[in-house]
């Protein structure tokens, strides 16, 4: 018990930011929007972005522009491959993901009916 009141004691600032004062709340997500901003309007933000990104698309090997092509292409590839198998039996999948979700409640019904021996009354 002393160590749940000892924690129930604890500074407002120690708790969830949920049961911290609504001034302290409003004033943390200001500070937090005002850095934020500051982060995306700093000058060397964008260069350093730009060379991070090189440096990460060479260390996979290649420059970006060759992992671009080979994102291109794979996204390319999924997209005919989705028009060409999946969207014409789209139809036909939910008719069947329909009938299976009918048999089970049916099922279930039966065989809520066969093991208690009651109906579902209305």
């Amino acid at each position: 018990m002393a160590a749940a009141q000892q924690w129930a004691r604890r500074p407002w600032y120690a708790r969830a930011w949920f049961t911290w004062p609504r001034g302290w709340q409003a004033a943390s997500t200001a500070l937090l929007v005002v850095m934020a901003a500051g982060a995306v309007m700093l000058p060397g933000v964008e260069g350093a972005a730009a060379r991070v990104w090189t440096m990460h698309t060479a260390s996979i090997g290649g420059d970006a522009a060759g992992f671009t092509g080979r994102l291109e292409a794979t996204m390319n590839a999924v997209v005919v491959l989705w028009r060409t198998i999946v969207r014409p039996l789209e139809t036909y999948a939910f008719g069947f993901v329909a009938l299976m979700c009918s048999a089970c409640a049916v099922f279930g019904a039966a065989l809520n009916h066969v093991v208690f021996g009651r109906t579902v009354q209305p």
